[in-house]
């Protein structure tokens, strides 16, 4: 039995040194699984890291995009205001010409009255290609004789009794009134039945 017992011994001492060799290799391996853990995590915080600064980058980018597109439908808008504005210039300015030059076809009609013979159609010429210049640049002479009396168009000078069939309707004209296709431009003065 004393066999038995140094065998076992001998054996013990065997499985001790491999047990010391199996458990340095685990440390060792351990070890080296502690430390490429150690590694990825590093590796992870500078993924992280760089995740964050390329977030913040582009949360930038499309700030900036956001702010080009709104300065992109601002200059949009300014471009059609300000051709709006420059249409709605040229339209006034022409319309103050007109106004002006309506004032002299005024002074046509009361010349043509004291006018006759070759003189008269000589100045009815001037008088109708004038006329015909107010009209391509949209200026219309009112037709108002024997229409309703119209308030946004006409100012009555006063009223007077024609009778009942010429009632509110305008039975003289004392100026003619010009207008445009929106506005006004001289309104007719005239004479209002009553």
């Amino acid at each position: 039995m004393k066999k038995d017992v140094k065998t076992e011994t001998v054996e013990q001492k065997e499985n001790e040194q491999t047990m010391t060799e199996t458990e340095k290799a685990l440390i060792e391996e351990n070890e080296k699984l502690i430390a490429e853990i150690e590694s990825l995590q590093a590796e992870k915080d500078k993924l992280s890291a760089t995740c964050k600064r390329l977030q913040s980058s582009a949360d930038k980018s499309d700030t900036y995009l956001n702010q080009l597109v709104a300065m992109k439908n601002d200059f949009e808008s300014y471009k059609r205001r300000m051709k709006f504005n420059g249409e709605q210039a040229k339209k006034d300015g022409v319309q103050q010409v007109l106004v002006k030059l309506i004032a002299v076809v005024d002074t046509f009609e009361i010349a043509a009255k004291h006018l006759d013979g070759d003189n008269l159609k000589a100045f009815t010429m001037i008088q109708n290609q004038f006329e015909q210049v107010l009209n391509e640049f949209g200026a219309v002479k009112m037709d108002v004789m024997g229409q309703p009396f119209d308030p946004l168009k006409m100012n009555a000078l006063s009223k007077m009794d024609y009778g009942e069939d010429k009632r509110d309707l305008v039975v003289e004209v004392y100026k003619q009134g010009y207008e445009t296709e929106d506005k006004v431009l001289r309104f007719a003065e005239v004479i209002v039945g009553s």
